[in-house]
C-alpha cells in the first residue's frame, strides 16, 4: 500500500512521481542540488508554490524549466511536454476545426510522443489533459460564437 504524501506547503494530498521527471523538469542549477534515491511527489494544488517534494527536499515552481500546466493558465504553457505543444497552439488548432489529438498534432506539426515518463512533470502520459484542453477550447469557441 502506497502512503499518500501531503504537500509541505499547502497540506493538500499529492501524487507520486518518478525521479526521471523531477530531474528532467528542474532547472540546471536545481538539478545540481537534487538529492538521489528519494521518493518524490508533486503538489497538485494550482494555488501552491510547491512543485516537487520528498521528506528531505522541496522544490518550487521557480525551480522548474517549464511551467506546470495546472498551475499556469497562460497560452504559452505546454500541455504536451514531449513535443512542447502549448495550450495556445491547441486553442488555435481547435479554432481551425481540429477536434482530435491527431488532428491537432498534424496541424501544429508537433507530434513527438513517448517521452512522457521523463518530460511530463507528472511523469505520465498527457493524453487525458490534452483531450480536456481540446474540449475546453471547443467549449470556449462555442460560447464566443
Amino acid at each position: 500500500m502506497e502512503i499518500i504524501q501531503i504537500c509541505p506547503q499547502c497540506g493538500i494530498p499529492a501524487i507520486s512521481v518518478n525521479d526521471k521527471a523531477v530531474r528532467y523538469n528542474l532547472t540546471n542549477s536545481r538539478k545540481n542540488v537534487m538529492l538521489e534515491n528519494l521518493k518524490w511527489s508533486i503538489c497538485l494544488n494550482p494555488n501552491c508554490n510547491c512543485s516537487y517534494f520528498s521528506k528531505q527536499q522541496t522544490f518550487y515552481i521557480d525551480d522548474l524549466n517549464k511551467p506546470l500546466f495546472y498551475k499556469d493558465n497562460n497560452d504559452n504553457v505546454p500541455i504536451c511536454y514531449c513535443s512542447d505543444l502549448t495550450r495556445g497552439e491547441i486553442k488555435d488548432a481547435v479554432k481551425k476545426g481540429k477536434t482530435t489529438i491527431d488532428e491537432v498534432q498534424d496541424f501544429t506539426h508537433k507530434n513527438i510522443t513517448g517521452y512522457c515518463e521523463e518530460r511530463n512533470p507528472l511523469g505520465k502520459c498527457c493524453r487525458n489533459v490534452f483531450l480536456r484542453e481540446i474540449m475546453n477550447s471547443d467549449t470556449e469557441n462555442q460560447i464566443n460564437r
